[in-house]
Parts: structure tokens; C-alpha cells; sequence
């Protein structure tokens, strides 16, 4: 086991203070948007006690900690199939693996899961089709939305939505800045940024989430959504692809999104009850847990795959089953353990996500 060093990414979304904050460190002057921990090929982690880059054997998933000072891109993840036959395509196309128009770079589903460090701000999943056409109407959404709406046919309706004409744009944000309420306010707000872009008719039809600490959204391939702002910890596939619909200077496909789409999920918050936690994220290979507490003892390691665990408040003290190691990671560090270390005691004096990349058991001491 060691501790595992992660990496700043920077994007114009992100905040100049929050991720300095929550490292403890003087902030760079930059907008830093993520840190991530594993072992992606653009910014792999390193382990702390001889400067060597992970390897994807050793960090399977990719955990990062977002912290979001302004709107995403509204997007859509694939599932394993259609980012394999996306990649294909794109290959057969002749468009390069760093080209900006690259839906599909690698070809893997990318399921992920958003967990709250304080309060987090997110448009995810669409609503249920009757209180989507009240918040449609409200908004002056135009019939070519609406009466698919009223059929069920999400498809035909984003992609009516995607194609509307300026006047059609105009309308909705003219209804938001006279209207009130929550959905008014996001459309506003998202238009103040991008200005004209038919994307902005989505966004009353979309679930407003605002999560609290602890609190976590499961974001399955096929589910529209675009993070809003705060600060929480993502787990997820070591993927790249993604498809945008709009809000973003970023390429957009809204034919191929469509076809992603999965509008028939309703996307649930899931709250941590309990000093140690396991979320619920629909897939076999990845497994969350959170645990907070004070003088928490708990046993890790053991499982055959590779662990993290991040802390994101306070301290955590592991020792390995021979006791021969003892590792101290503070908030925004992070301590991996390897397959070969067996059973391992961790005692938590705050809070710790726990990310494997299999079932394990959990033994409160």
C-alpha cells in the first residue's frame, strides 16, 4: 500500500479555490476543475514513495473530486455496445483519437457516480412525462417538443427541441426572464452563458437536484445530464466518451445523442445512512462506500482487486495486517492498497470514500 499523489486538472468551469481548499494548499490563480486519482492516460496518478505512475491493472477506475464553479456541458455517457460500434465508426471515419469532434475515442461504456462534498448542484434524468409538460407549457416551449411530449416519444421531442429556430429559443429564455420559480431561474441563468443555444429548451424538462453531503446520484449510460456547480467525488470507468447536446463551445452531436438516450430512467438521490455506507451503482465491477465517523475502525483489503481511499474530511490512520506499515492521509489524500496487502485496518477520524473494484466485505471493529 501507498499513498497515491493525484493530479489537478484545469477547465474554465472550474473553481480557482475550491480544490486548492480542500488540499491545503495556496491556490494556483487557475480554474481547477478536477483532481484525479488512477491511471488515465492523460494525467495518471503517481505513488508517493518512489514517484512511479499508476498503471491500469493497479487503478482499474478512475476517481476524481469535481469541483464545479460554473455549468457542464449538457451530455449523454454510452453504454459498452455503442461506444464499441462509436468507436468503429469513428475509426472507419478516419477521425482522430484527439480530434474535438471524437464522440468515442476508446470505445467503453462510461457509468459513473456523483457523490456530494457539501451541497452539489446538478440537472440529471428527465422528469415524469406528466409534470415535464406543465413545466413545457410554463416555459412557452413550442408544439414541436410538446406534442411528442404528450405521446411519450422522448426521442422525437430532444431532438425537435435540438433543431428549434432562434425565434423558438428566444420565446423560452423571454418566458424565463418574466416567470418564476426554479425552472425559470435555470433557464435564465444557463442563457446568461449561452446565449441562443437550442439546448436551453431541455433544461425544464430536466430533474433539478440538489444533493447534500453524502448524497449520491448514479448517472447509468443513456442518461442526460449536465452538473451545475459544488464540490463532490465522481467514480467511474476509465473512459472519454462522451455526447453533448449543447450549453458548450464543445462539438455536439445531437443525432448520435439522441440515439443514446435513455429517457425512461428516473434518476433517484441516494442518502448514506449509517457510519459505513455502501451506494448502490448498478454495476458489478466498481464498489462505493463512504464511512464517517469518529475513532471509526474498520477492515479493508483483502478482496484480490485494488482499493482507494479517499479522505475528504479529517484524517485516516491505516495500518497493514502485519503492522508493518502505517499511512496517514489527510483530507484531499488518498491511500491505495494493492491486491497483494491482505486485510488492512483503517481507522476513519472524519470521512473516507471507499472505491474497490469488486464486492468486498466490510467489518465495523
Amino acid at each position: 500500500m501507498d499513498l497515491l499523489d493525484g493530479v489537478i486538472r484545469s477547465y474554465d468551469w472550474g473553481s480557482t479555490t475550491a480544490l486548492s481548499d480542500f488540499r491545503g494548499v495556496e491556490p494556483s490563480g487557475q480554474p481547477e476543475a478536477e483532481f484525479w486519482f488512477g491511471a488515465h492516460r492523460s494525467g495518471p496518478s503517481s505513488f508517493r514513495a518512489d514517484g512511479r505512475s499508476a498503471t491500469s491493472l493497479e487503478m482499474p477506475f478512475l476517481v476524481k473530486v469535481l469541483a464545479v464553479d460554473r455549468p457542464l456541458s449538457l451530455q449523454v455517457h454510452p453504454d459498452e455496445a455503442t461506444a464499441s460500434v462509436g468507436c468503429r465508426r469513428e475509426d472507419v471515419a478516419g477521425v482522430l483519437v484527439d480530434d474535438p469532434r471524437r464522440c468515442f475515442p476508446d470505445g467503453r461504456a462510461k457509468p459513473e457516480a456523483v457523490c456530494a462534498v457539501g451541497q452539489f448542484e446538478t440537472l440529471c434524468g428527465f422528469r415524469p412525462i406528466p409534470e415535464a409538460l406543465e413545466m413545457a407549457a410554463r416555459s412557452n416551449l413550442p408544439e414541436r417538443v410538446l406534442g411528442p411530449l404528450r405521446s411519450g416519444d422522448w426521442s422525437t421531442a430532444v431532438a425537435s427541441a435540438l433543431a428549434a429556430p432562434p425565434e423558438e429559443v428566444a420565446a423560452v429564455t423571454s418566458a424565463a426572464e418574466a416567470g418564476d420559480g426554479p425552472a425559470a431561474g435555470l433557464v435564465g441563468r444557463l442563457a446568461a452563458l449561452h446565449h441562443g443555444d437550442p439546448a436551453l429548451l431541455l433544461v425544464p424538462l430536466l430533474r433539478h437536484h440538489v444533493l447534500d453531503d453524502g448524497d449520491l446520484l448514479y448517472v447509468a449510460p443513456g442518461v442526460l445530464h449536465a452538473h451545475l456547480s459544488g464540490l463532490a467525488v465522481e467514480v467511474m470507468a476509465d473512459s472519454d466518451d462522451v455526447v453533448r447536446a449543447g450549453l458548450t463551445s464543445k462539438f455536439v452531436d445531437s443525432m448520435v445523442l439522441v440515439g443514446l438516450l435513455r429517457p425512461e430512467r428516473l434518476v433517484d438521490v441516494e442518502m448514506a445512512t449509517g457510519s459505513v455506507h455502501r451506494y448502490d451503482l448498478e454495476v458489478d465491477d466498481i464498489v462505493l462506500r463512504r464511512l464517517s465517523g469518529n475513532g471509526l475502525d474498520v477492515e479493508v483489503g483483502g478482496s484480490g482487486g485494488p482499493e482507494l481511499l479517499l479522505c475528504t474530511d479529517g484524517s485516516a490512520s491505516v495500518r497493514s495486517g502485519d503492522g508493518r506499515s502505517d499511512l496517514v492521509a489527510l483530507r484531499g489524500e488518498a491511500v491505495w492498497i494493492g491486491p497483494g496487502d491482505g486485510l488492512t485496518d483503517l481507522r476513519v477520524d472524519g470521512t473516507v470514500h471507499w472505491v474497490a473494484c469488486r464486492d468486498l466485505g466490510c467489518h465495523a471493529q
